[in-house]
């Protein structure tokens, strides 16, 4: 059955809706098919670190001293072989409803609050794309748009965003409480959170509580990320006269909110853009409550609302341009929408130095807000901020505590890390976020066997470990090869680089055709030659793996020739792999086959183009050079968001 007030998901009937009621449902969504993971992430795009003058710009705040972001995404792998086709898929859901709202969850995808319906008018408060649709916009490449996402880790969108996520329910006095859980790997730190429907509330609460276990501090980052339909009129508010932006040229600054023209309105943004709001005193005094909203032209709209530790307040617009509208295409189909996000630091640049032993907790608040749409921007912020649930957020916050330690029935069970991690000694048995019975693949079998004194194998070349504990066990097993290449993936990931080449070169002399030390050697070398040097010898050595076939075409662009010939003797299937397909069209125009190229280019589709990534205007644009034509770049082709 499908809802009228929600056409893109499928969920049975509630009962009726007098008081609060949590159920593990079933949703259909179109969705594209994610793929088996890809190659270690040895590199990903991210934006420069804090400048002397951004540092100067933001000012101190009173005991949050900031870290280095983490050096790498390690131990992550690619997800990056899904393609642009989508059919139904039935995804577990768990659903919250009272007399006010109906929440959907998807343990399945990382914990995504997919749908936040409004029960009396069936309005949604959150965007939902037609399909989910995976674009290569996260720290692993995949990511699809719509509802709120939940991002612990680095700069980015987090490395569990298309993972399952442990999820059940606490009763705590009288009332239920929706659980989810896992193991961020990249922090070594468990994810948890928990959400929770008053009955008769028009707000539903949400509360992280996140705890470094271990023995040094962690670079700490935190943005809850929240897609809201955008109208022609759609206006953001929050309770700020100006904000901080990235000007994309490395460096941030400040302006004036909304001014003129109004940067209120993200229907209006001529291009790309993420206002921080200035939601902290100059003197570094946190807003009690601070909170964000988007409400459209008939005063209608969705908040998201924090305790105070929850500082940073944003919001982001896809812009006017061609390749704006061609991002929000390619991602949502017929819908457009802005976001609302809600951060631990003030903008997005920024990690928190989260000491040993300390615990990150806070409550968020999502819901309807109205602000009299003809009322100038400062009389909106105020009857907005008169509806911001402050007293709810701290009975919520109350009872969230109450139920921190509490065990919760398990519905849904997250990825086999966690468990890995206990079953190894290395993380300390919770039973408020179990993963005793959470299935194992086979890389985390053999890792658990690793930790238990088994040696290292070829079956464990593409799934790193990092953190102490493991370096621990890899250092204790036999020499070798093995060895050598995990040892260089926890200095890579450790952020010395020297080191981890070291140790991959010592895999190589172990075994030269070790293909995924010759792929990292390939990826940290600085030289271009070596570069393409250890990523032909890395095809040669796996010639069958698609993912370091297209790293040694890219790699070789400078000797088109060499990427004709390799691409001739491919199977018509592997020429048809979106990047080969690039790689050749790039190589046939600067060989001058250009009427060829030009063909190749009128369907080429690149499915994990990288955001603001420009290689498909570049090569329009080397193919414009080289035919001496001025056509303008077409439309399928134009991503750029600047």
């Amino acid at each position: 059955m499908t809802s009228e007030s929600s056409p893109r998901t499928s969920t049975p009937e509630p009962e009726e809706l007098v008081s609060v009621v949590i159920r593990h449902v079933e949703v259909t969504i179109p969705t594209a098919t994610l793929g088996p993971e890809g190659l270690p992430v040895l590199q990903v795009q991210q934006p420069p670190d804090l400048s002397a003058a951004d540092r100067i710009l933001l000012g101190e705040q009173p005991g949050r001293p900031l870290a280095a972001r983490p050096a790498s995404a390690l131990p992550y792998r690619h997800q990056n072989h899904y393609g642009r086709d989508v059919a139904p898929q039935t995804l577990p859901a768990i659903e919250l409803s009272n007399s006010h709202l109906r929440a959907v969850f998807l343990p399945g995808l990382g914990g995504r609050l997919w749908s936040l319906e409004e029960v009396a008018s069936g309005r949604q408060l959150l965007f939902q794309p037609d399909a989910i649709q995976f674009g290569n916009l996260a720290l692993r490449d995949a990511w699809f748009a719509g509802g709120v996402e939940w991002n612990l880790g680095m700069t980015g969108h987090w490395g569990l965003t298309c993972t399952p996520v442990g999820a059940g329910v606490v009763d705590v006095d009288g009332q239920q409480v929706l659980r989810m859980w896992a193991w961020e790997r990249l922090t070594r730190m468990v994810w948890r959170m928990d959400a929770f429907l008053p009955e008769d509330s028009p707000f539903l609460f949400t509360s992280p509580r996140i705890t470094n276990h271990g023995d040094d501090a962690v670079p700490f980052y935190w943005w809850s990320n929240a897609a809201v339909a955008m109208r022609a009129d759609s206006r953001v508010l929050a309770p700020a006269t100006s904000a901080v932006f990235n000007n994309y040229a490395g460096t941030l600054e400040r302006v004036a909110f909304p001014d003129d023209p109004d940067r209120s309105r993200p229907a209006h943004a001529p291009q790309a853009v993420d206002y921080f709001f200035d939601t902290v005193s100059e003197q570094g005094l946190a807003h009690p409550s601070p909170w964000v909203a988007g409400c459209d032209e008939d005063g209608t709209g969705t908040l998201l609302a924090s305790s105070s530790d929850m500082r940073g307040k944003k919001l982001f617009v896809w812009g006017n341009t061609r390749g704006g509208g061609k991002w929000q295409d390619w991602l949502n189909g017929t819908g457009r929408y802005f976001e609302l996000q809600s951060g631990w630091a003030r903008t997005q640049k920024e990690h928190i130095a989260l000491a040993p032993g300390h615990t990150a907790t806070w409550v968020e608040a999502f819901g309807s807000v109205e602000a009299d749409p003809a009322a100038d921007f400062d009389a909106a912020v105020a009857q907005v901020a008169d509806q911001v649930p402050t007293d709810g957020m701290a009975r919520a916050g109350d009872l969230f505590e109450r139920a921190a330690a509490l065990q919760p029935t398990i519905w849904h069970q997250a990825d086999g890390w966690g468990r890995v991690e206990t079953e190894a000694g290395f993380l300390q048995d919770d039973p408020s976020a179990p993963f005793g019975d959470a299935p194992l693949d086979e890389s985390q079998r053999a890792w658990l066997g690793v930790a238990r004194g088994s040696a290292l194998d070829s079956a464990l070349e593409r799934s790193p470990q990092t953190g102490a504990p493991w370096a621990a066990a890899v250092s204790r097993t036999p020499p070798g090869a093995h060895r050598e290449l995990h040892l260089g993936y926890l200095a890579w990931a450790g952020g010395r680089r020297e080191e981890a080449e070291q140790h991959w070169r010592r895999a190589l002399a172990e075994d030269p055709h070790n293909s995924m030390a010759l792929h990292a050697l390939a990826t940290c070398s600085e030289d271009g030659w070596d570069s393409f040097d250890f990523a032909e010898r890395a095809h040669e050595a796996d010639p069958r793996d698609d993912d370091l076939l297209v790293d040694y075409l890219q790699r070789s662009h400078t000797v088109p020739t060499l990427v004709l010939s390799v691409v001739e003797r491919l199977s018509p299937q592997r020429r048809a792999l979106p990047r080969v397909r690039v790689a050749e069209a790039r190589a046939l125009v600067t060989q001058g086959h250009l009427a060829e190229a030009r063909d190749m280019m009128a369907d080429l589709v690149l499915p994990n183009l990288r955001e603001v990534s420009t290689e498909l205007a570049d090569l329009w644009a080397e193919y414009s050079t080289a035919s001496g034509t001025s056509d303008p770049l077409p439309e399928h082709l134009d991503f750029a968001m600047h």
